[in-house]
């Protein structure tokens, strides 16, 4: 077997989560170590309704991430 070769997705929003979770989903980390870089201490989360996180909803209720996604 060759070695994984890396691919880097620069931004963990809403578009780079959604590239991610399908090359997950599809069986790429077999052939490929994910990395992204963003700026935010946060994983990718709805930024759309960012303004219900001051009307009481929470960081866990905008994660766009189900747990453990990141990590195989």
């Amino acid at each position: 077997m060759t070695a994984k070769k890396n691919l880097i997705v620069i931004g963990n929003g809403m578009v780079g989560h959604k590239f991610l979770e399908l090359m997950i989903r599809s069986g790429a980390t077999q052939y490929w170590n994910l990395i992204t870089f963003c700026e935010e201490p946060r994983v990718a989360y709805d930024r759309v309704n960012l303004s219900g996180y001051f009307s009481g909803k929470t960081a866990a209720d905008l994660s766009l991430v189900e747990p453990g996604l990141y990590h195989w």
